[in-house]
């Protein structure tokens, strides 16, 4: 004997193609704003990570840069407090042949910057120090001397206040490539720029563009790059030139 049909059997049927269809959208569109979210956030934190280390990494290069500056010529007994040198092999063999200390400069092919040296302020046996940018591990990087200081150091940039009327008062600020053999003993300050960047690339939503004196340099890696700027008085120009007491 045949059982009878129920109406709850009757009435029970399963999802339609058009409800299939319906939620398999609104998964999707649920997936797609979570993974935006996620891309977000994850953008948001690279960039904040790239941020706090070019921060962290540049105030250091400043106060370590400032305090040399300021300190320059310190036990020296002549005019030249601060010494520029030029990017270029034969000029700094030279510089490093005047100063008999072949530990200023771990190679001349190493050097991608130009070079500020600093007398009287001693470094392992060296008679002064010497800042210049550097390849540390294929790392730009700042180095004092032969040593890598500071990793993501890209570029620097020296100025220098000439006083050329012996009041005491910076004139004119120069680049090295400006500076003529009598102006060295007239530099009463200096002013730097120092390029930092982010160890990751891929950082930034697009090639920044960088101010003078950077301007030039290919920011297409879209890492994070920042700019430091500051100018010291070298206050051993007051005293190494006879006005201290």
């Amino acid at each position: 004997m045949k059982r009878p049909v129920t109406s709850s059997l009757l009435t029970q049927s399963g999802f339609s193609l058009v409800e299939l269809m319906i939620s398999t959208v609104i998964g999707l569109l649920l997936i797609s704003a979570m993974l935006a979210a996620y891309v977000a956030s994850a953008r948001t934190y690279q960039v904040q990570d790239a941020m706090s280390e070019v921060q962290e990494s540049g105030r250091y290069a400043m106060t370590v840069l400032l305090t040399d500056l300021r300190q320059s010529g310190v036990g020296v007994d002549s005019d030249l407090l601060i010494e520029g040198v030029e990017n270029d092999t034969d000029k700094i063999e030279a510089f490093e042949l005047a100063h008999a200390d072949n530990t200023l400069i771990i190679t001349p092919d190493n050097v991608r910057s130009e070079i500020v040296y600093l007398p009287g302020l001693t470094t392992a046996g060296s008679d002064g120090r010497a800042y210049y940018i550097g390849n540390s591990g294929g790392n730009p990087s700042l180095y004092r001397n032969n040593a890598a200081l500071i990793e993501g150091a890209t570029a620097l940039v020296m100025e220098y206040g000439v006083d050329t009327d012996g009041d005491r008062l910076v004139d004119s600020y120069q680049k090295l490539g400006a500076m003529s053999a009598s102006d060295w003993a007239s530099v009463i300050s200096a002013r730097f720029y120092l390029l930092m960047r982010s160890s990751g690339s891929g950082v930034t939503g697009q090639a920044q563009v960088l101010p003078v004196p950077f301007d030039a340099i290919d920011t297409s890696d879209r890492r994070l790059y920042q700019v430091y700027t500051a100018t010291a008085l070298l206050r051993n120009a007051l005293t190494v030139k006879g006005t201290g007491g």
